[in-house]
């Protein structure tokens, strides 16, 4: 997969499409949904700096983290095939985001700070006894065939999701993502490519 495709894909998915707005977890009359394992009691600002690039001597726009000067934290990133590109740190709180989340060193995004967007940034604005969970922010762009791009970010659990945390989905390839078509947390099985 070439970087222009590989980045095209990072950004799409790390867009999102909806936009955050209080939402009512359970719906009138019904059971809240389960605590999960990793969800947003508060905001939180992110520290430190990612991890050292991972370069290959190639071509590309350069061959070192030094070389990576236009914004923050820049590291020289070899992703997916291809040539070598700088990426960059896109917040460090909430507020650098917008209406989105700033989530702190994305492993699928090479370690860096990245905005998503969903529908929820903390677990208030899910109702009461909400909560508030990244989906998908942990699938490595190569994994994202079928995956709508309005799935990825930060959402509210319901009272109908059909899972609650990876751990849910039983297969090691499947993971509980909030499905954008549905508006409830799903099982959705990774199809990567390499």
């Amino acid at each position: 997969m070439s970087h222009s495709v590989w980045l095209a894909i990072l950004l799409v998915a790390c867009s999102g499409e909806a936009t955050p707005s209080t939402v009512t977890s359970s719906g009138s009359g019904a059971a809240p949904p389960e605590e999960p394992a990793v969800h947003r009691p508060m905001a939180t600002s992110c520290t430190g700096e990612p991890k050292e690039g991972n370069a290959i001597p190639t071509s590309g726009e350069c061959m070192t983290d030094a070389e990576c000067t236009a914004g923050t934290n820049g590291r020289c990133i070899w992703p997916f095939g291809g040539d070598n590109v700088c990426m960059y740190d896109e917040c460090t709180s909430d507020a650098d985001c917008g209406v989105g989340v700033c989530a702190c060193r994305v492993e699928a995004s090479f370690d860096f700070n990245r905005c998503f967007q969903g529908n929820c940034v903390i677990d208030s604005d899910c109702g009461t006894n909400g909560y508030c969970s990244p989906s998908g922010v942990d699938v490595f762009p190569n994994c994202m065939t079928d995956l709508s791009p309005g799935s990825i970010g930060f959402f509210c659990h319901t009272s109908a999701d059909e899972c609650t945390d990876n751990a849910d989905c039983g297969d090691p390839s499947s993971r509980c993502i909030f499905s954008a078509e549905a508006g409830h947390w799903t099982c959705f099985s990774l199809l990567c490519t390499q």
